[in-house]
């Protein structure tokens, strides 16, 4: 019945004729210019030849508006053609519109950042959302892998939930998306980005809000538009990054083996050493990272008629991963129609978006399993020890011998991750989809009614084959008949999985000026939510070599080895739902363009929660004054822009462990299987139900102030915010008599506070040149107000970090590391109260106010246009994040030398004797590099980065020049990314996400690419 009423109710606005016309600057025209009709819905933006139509009633008004450009504001007579001239200098941010409503810049009272489809389009990255990292003050893009595609993970103003859900809403044409999916985004299709930041922007969004927006735009035809094409294609490679860490070569370990006594170099004489250095001196990073090929080719056509509009997209990327064997494919399709009635009272559109995209990768990134851990046996293979065989290609084996666990050694784990890597499967396929059809009908005066709905369907397939003629592939079944192991080996791993997302909204709006002076604008809406998430797995242990692949291969679970089956597979399923309905109204009122205010209440209700607490109740109000609107300042400073705005209001988290799917029966008591009992299956208690939970709420106070100087010359915002998220999903702890130690609560407060600052100046803009400077950056200090009282201040279970009040999240809780005792060579440590001790105790554990979250961030950047030339580059930073370096620690080791590991050359300075003054303890003492990670910080590092995201060379060609060929448009131009990377992060990679620890993941490429866009 929900579904119904969400389903049945839906209008809008539209005009009386269709009106159009061209917007060009100086150098010709403008193509992605907006075009608002004041006070309305309607928008739309201006095709490739700068061409536009919209539809529009005479005495409304259209504003022009463009980044970097003067705002332009035209009346709509009896003509149905104007033309537009542009001035550069006067746009503070683009058109602020979502699915719910339409602001100009100058009217918002917003904390709202946007980017064009020029800052994202050309760019080489597999996600649109690594192309956003520095480019927007307090957006943090965290991406923990450099696999194409991989996911990122993103944190707007601060971390503001402990056990929730951290991550912004995504929106892209009015549908809520997961936020995980982005690698299936063809970001050819984008026209712009708007991130929203602060209550007045997100608290429509109630539930889904607490976090931030960002709302995404795809691309549309014009009304009266011819058919045209663009064809844009790429093709380029990717590379390591240098390894800012000195290992040593073969002559070095060998000779520190002799010298300390453990290893192959301590067997040897200084003859054989010296022979065996010569012969092989391996460096294994080049064995298992190549040059990667990038390649794209994306189709646009664009189309429109008296009361149509068409765009459709067809596109193609392929990356290689810089490390053997791993690959992203993908395809996409695209179209984007809009019709109208010929009276232009009523309006439609229809979105969709079919994506498949496939990823090769291989397992283990981050893994202590040395024969599944690929990135570590980059970095840790031994030296003196040759990947070829005899032949002189890359070997598979090593020489070891298949089917004897003997020669399966730590020192021969390069070969088998080699073998592994050529032999084994790990590909995941993703099919998705996106559609969405909106409508909307003047149905009265000043009144429009509208709906909208969407879909968002993911389908996933997960392929993992352990080859059973593989180095490892014998060890993996079990045997049953006094063996070690059975017959048949390998491992089959294959899951399905269908993720279905519907949301609905239905609205009613009222929108009236009066006296000239006073425009109120009034909206009801309507929403529902519901999500679908079902799925299969198995495992199959035991497959037959000569047939992998297929499910022949599968070795019947019936077959009887010795006194039992080792065969018999492994099956699992799931299902489950969440739902979400809502219904809220937004108001807004402007003054003459000088004073307005924004209020917004929201009523959600979750599944997740009983009766008496499902239902949440958010709002906002935000007000602005446009002082640049005021007489008396306009008379004493006619070039400037002004606006202060300020906000407060309410959004909420319901999704209480991060995930979509996740915890959703808390409030129930759970039972489940349990142990014999006198012979009998028990029954035991699974979860104890707590009834009270409740949603995590966020409260967000903004000021604000928008800028432009010397007609925009210079222009920018700041702004400063306090949110703070109260009723924390925690874990707290309760009596073992419940059969449980803990349950999920709502305890405590998180507190995030900040700045932020944009600016962009024009440096020069004459003769043909124009030269820009832009930059943003922020700060945000992250603390935990407080904690379950049982807690008494700290949440401490293991490891390097804790929960403290008063700090950060992921706050590091260790014992201060004071280097090696000169008498001993054991290492020495800090005791709490400031003595030395060489005994490790949690008791000596401080608060050291470093934490795994930057604390600054930001982005700065050139543009630099001369004719037809363009050079640009943005760079991105984050400072004040810290992380464990176990990749360090490990080839540092020093209490085993004879673990088949390399060492980085420091190594070698360990204590020997007594009085030596060094900060490597002595070879054989009691500490491995795991105890100095869990316990200390001798390799917690400042993780602080600079990098040059982007850097970028174009041409396009005039038109002058292309007249006499069947093309309208040549653009030429070859792109880096992540080309430099300053930081003393002793690493291949600074930008690890936001781990505590780091240790053999997939690093960051550099990316070069050489693109060409043609239009005819």
């Amino acid at each position: 019945m929900t579904l119904l009423v969400a389903l049945t109710i839906n209008f809008s606005f539209a005009q009386e004729k269709v009106v159009s016309g061209t917007v060009s600057d100086e150098l010709g025209p403008m193509p992605g210019t907006n075009v608002l009709v004041k006070g309305t819905q309607r928008s739309t933006q201006t095709d490739i030849d700068g061409k536009f139509s919209i539809s529009a009633s005479q005495g409304e008004v259209l504003e022009f508006s463009f980044v970097g450009y003067q705002s332009q504001e035209v009346t709509v007579g009896t003509q149905s053609t104007y033309n537009v001239v542009m001035a550069q200098g006067k746009q503070l941010i683009e058109v602020v519109k979502d699915v719910y409503r339409s602001v100009t810049p100058k009217k918002a009272t917003m904390a709202v950042a946007s980017i064009t489809a020029e800052a994202i389009e050309d760019r080489a990255n597999a996600s649109v959302l690594q192309s956003l990292q520095g480019q927007i003050a307090g957006l943090n893009i965290g991406t923990g892998s450099g696999q194409p595609g991989a996911d990122s993970t993103i944190i707007l103003r601060g971390v503001g939930s402990i056990s929730g859900n951290v991550e912004p809403l995504f929106v892209i044409d009015g549908i809520p998306v997961d936020e995980d999916g982005f690698r299936s985004l063809n970001q050819m299709d984008i026209a712009n980005v708007q991130v929203y930041k602060d209550a007045a922007a997100t608290s429509i969004y109630g539930n889904r809000g607490a976090n931030g927006v960002i709302v995404i735009t795809t691309k549309r035809g014009s009304l009266d538009q011819k058919m045209q094409f663009r064809y844009t294609s790429q093709f380029g490679y990717s590379e390591l990054q240098p390894l800012n860490m000195e290992l040593m070569n073969s002559s070095e370990l060998l000779n520190f083996q002799s010298r300390v006594g453990e290893g192959l170099g301590s067997e040897l004489t200084q003859a054989e050493r010296d022979l065996l250095a010569r012969q092989n001196n391996t460096y294994w990073s080049d064995i298992f990272f190549r040059k990667g090929v990038t390649q794209s080719h994306n189709l646009a056509i664009t189309t429109g008629s008296k009361t149509t509009t068409n765009f459709t997209s067809l596109g193609y990327f392929e990356q290689d991963g810089i490390f053997m064997n791993t690959n992203f494919k993908r395809f996409s399709v695209r179209n984007n129609f809009t019709g109208k009635s010929e009276n232009g009272k009523f309006n439609y559109s229809f979105n969709f978006n079919g994506n498949f995209s496939r990823s090769n990768g291989v397992d283990g990134a981050g893994s202590n399993a040395i024969y599944f851990a690929p990135f570590r046996a980059a970095l840790h293979g031994l030296p003196y020890l040759s990947p070829y065989d005899p032949d002189g290609s890359i070997t598979s084996t090593g020489g070891m011998v298949y089917g004897d666990p003997g020669s399966i050694s730590p020192d021969k784990a390069p070969y088998v991750l080699l073998n592994s890597v050529k032999m084994n499967t790990d590909v995941e396929d993703e099919i998705k989809i996106l559609s969405s059809f909106s409508a909307d009908w003047n149905f009265a005066k000043n009144l429009t009614a509208g709906f909208q709905m969407g879909i968002d369907y993911s389908g996933f397939r997960t392929l993992e084959i352990l080859h059973p003629n593989s180095l490892l592939g014998p060890y993996q079944v079990e045997g049953t008949d006094g063996n070690n192991y059975a017959e048949f080996g390998g491992v089959q791993a294959e899951s399905h999985s269908r993720d279905f997302r519907f949301n609905s909204v239905t609205r009613l709006n009222y929108n009236n000026i009066f006296a000239e002076k006073h425009t109120i604008d009034a909206t009801l809406f309507v929403e529902y939510n519901k999500a679908h998430l079902d799925g299969i797995s198995f495992s199959q242990r035991g497959l037959d070599p000569r047939l992998v692949g297929t499910g022949a291969a599968f070795i019947s679970g019936t077959v009887v080895e010795g006194d039992g089956q080792p065969y018999i597979p492994t099956l699992g399923s799931t299902k489950v739902s969440e739902g979400l309905f809502s219904y809220f109204a937004n108001f807004d009122y402007d003054f003459e363009s000088r004073f307005g205010l924004t209020a917004t209440i929201r009523r959600d209700a979750s599944f997740r929660f009983i009766d008496d607490n499902k239902w949440g109740t958010f709002w906002s109000v935000g007000g602005r004054w446009n002082i640049d609107q005021e007489e008396f300042f306009k008379s004493k400073f006619p070039a400037t822009e002004l606006k202060i705005r300020a906000s407060y209001g309410t959004s909420g988290n319901q999704r209480i462990n991060n995930a979509q799917y996740s915890a959703l029966n808390l409030t129930r008591s759970l039972y489940g299987q349990g142990g014999n009992y006198n012979g009998s299956v028990g029954t035991v208690p699974t979860q104890i139900g707590y009834t009270d939970l409740r949603w995590e709420e966020t409260a967000q106070t903004n000021v604000g102030v928008d800028f432009g100087f010397w007609n925009n010359k210079l222009s920018g915002s700041v702004d400063v915010y306090r949110k703070r998220t109260s009723d924390l999903f925690q874990s707290t702890p309760v009596s073992p008599v419940n059969a449980t130690t803990s349950i999920d609560t709502n305890i405590g407060n998180m507190e995030n506070k900040g700045v932020e600052l944009t600016l962009k100046y024009t440096v020069y803009n004459k003769n043909g040149w124009n030269v820009v400077l832009n930059g943003n950056t922020s700060y945000n200090k992250n603390f935990i107000r407080d904690l379950p009282d049982s807690y008494n201040g700290l949440v401490f279970n293991g490891g390097s970090t804790s929960l403290i009040e008063g700090e950060a999240i992921n706050t590091f809780y260790i014992v201060r590391y004071a280097g090696v005792n000169p008498s001993n060579g054991n290492a020495l440590f800090y005791t709490a109260d400031g003595g030395l001790t060489e005994t490790l105790d949690d008791s000596d554990r401080i608060n050291t106010g470093k934490s795994s979250y930057p604390a600054w961030q930001g982005g700065f950047g050139t543009l630099v246009t001369y004719k037809g030339f363009e050079f640009s580059t943005q760079w991105s930073y984050f400072a004040d994040l810290y992380r464990n370096n176990l990749d360090y620690a490990e080839l540092e080791e020093t209490s085993v030398i004879d673990d088949g590991s390399n060492r980085v050359s420091s190594t070698a300075t360990a204590w020997q004797n007594v009085g030596d003054i060094t900060s490597v303890p002595r070879v054989n003492n009691p500490l491995g590099a795991v105890d100095y990670i869990n316990f200390t910080d001798r390799y917690l590092e400042d993780a602080s980065f600079l990098r040059l995201r982007n850097v970028l060379l174009g041409y396009s060609f005039s038109k002058e020049t292309l007249q006499d060929l069947p093309i309208s448009g040549l653009r030429f131009f070859v792109q880096g990314e992540n080309l430099i990377t300053f930081s003393s992060y002793r690493g291949w990679d600074a930008e690890a996400g936001f781990r505590t620890t780091d240790r053999g993941n997939y690093p960051t490429p550099k990316i070069y690419t050489l693109g060409a866009v043609i239009n005819f």
